[in-house]
């Protein structure tokens, strides 16, 4: 069966094809197009289940109403939720987002970069990756609007929003000095990107006002190989007698988690655990474990926010926004 078109509508009705293109794209009043053919055309419309020409009517606007999203891993819940919020406001002006996802890897952001662009993507939502800086470098010279989410590169001038990091990470090391925890190790990824970095240094500041710091408690694991390392690391902290654990991420508390309750579940219970971020899995131990909680909502409307400005805005040059969003604690006892 072939698609319906405003041409075949204009026919059955005996009325002109721009009749009938007024009407349903909402600018009746403007074509001076009567109330009761305009009624006459949405009714026709409605009975040969007509559904508009997205393509015919990208390329009339100039804009395909389509939003890329590169996120860094779609399996994690993090991103996941992140990506509900973008797909959610993102609707509520009209836009379509395709979803794509890059595992960390920088070959794979590049090619869905190149993906999204031949799509004709009005613009860019990234979690970029490590070592993905020349490939953002790339894309803004093309001038399709770009905002970088979750993370960001110092060395460029960027549209991003972000949480403070910093900031969060000192007052979470903080609490955990308050709690009375005289020697709290801290477990991160092997990355250099800003987010993981300002975490750190956060531990680091918290740890040295108070003269608790001990820098072989710092340890990094592998993104890649974060099973057999965390296995590795746990055992390496626990051979310090440490009574805390701070983690860089709740991907990172998560493994952590498994591997204690199989090695030894006596020693999950004796330990304070602190990560960045919630995991499911905090739900499943019989353990409190106190969490700094991102604002996804505000960070997914905001990225979109931005980025429908940049779109829609007449200017060549505009000023870059940037956002850093304060966290919530849940800290247990």
């Amino acid at each position: 069966m072939s698609r319906v078109s405003i041409k075949m509508i204009a026919q059955t009705l005996g009325v002109s094809n721009a009749t009938v293109s007024l009407v349903l794209n909402g600018k009746e009043k403007e074509g001076r197009v009567g109330k009761e053919l305009a009624e006459k055309i949405r009714i026709k419309a409605k009975e040969l289940n007509y559904e508009p020409n997205s393509l015919a009517r990208s390329l009339r606007m100039g804009k395909s109403q389509t939003i890329g999203l590169i996120v860094a891993d779609i399996s994690n819940p993090f991103f996941g939720k992140l990506a509900f919020h973008i797909q959610e406001q993102a609707q509520k002006y009209g836009y379509t987002v395709f979803i794509t996802n890059t595992n960390e890897d920088t070959e794979k952001m590049q090619t869905m970069i190149n993906t999204l662009k031949n799509r004709q993507v009005d613009g860019f939502i990234i979690i970029p990756t490590e070592y993905g800086s020349d490939a953002i470098r790339d894309l803004n010279k093309t001038n399709i609007p770009v905002v970088l989410l979750d993370r960001y590169y110092p060395d460029i001038t960027n549209n991003y929003v972000i949480i403070d990091n910093f900031n969060s990470a000192y007052k979470a090391a903080e609490f955990i000095l308050s709690q009375g925890c005289r020697k709290t190790a801290f477990i991160t990824y092997q990355n250099s990107m800003q987010h993981f970095t300002q975490r750190l240094e956060g531990y680091t500041e918290a740890m040295k006002n108070a003269k608790m710091l001990d820098v072989n408690l710092i340890k990094k694991v592998r993104y890649s190989n974060l099973e057999k390392d965390i296995i590795k690391t746990i055992d390496k902290v626990l051979e310090k007698d440490i009574d805390s654990i701070f983690f860089a991420t709740d991907s990172i508390c998560a493994a952590a988690i498994k591997y204690l309750q199989k090695k030894d579940p006596s020693v999950l219970k004796k330990l304070r655990l602190t990560s960045f971020d919630y995991s499911e899995i905090f739900d499943f131990i019989d353990k409190p474990v106190s969490h700094i909680l991102q604002p996804l909502p505000e960070m997914g409307k905001k990225s979109i926010d931005i980025l429908m400005d940049l779109i829609n805005s007449k200017l060549e040059t505009q000023e870059t926004q940037t956002v850093c969003f304060p966290c919530e604690f849940v800290l247990y006892k």
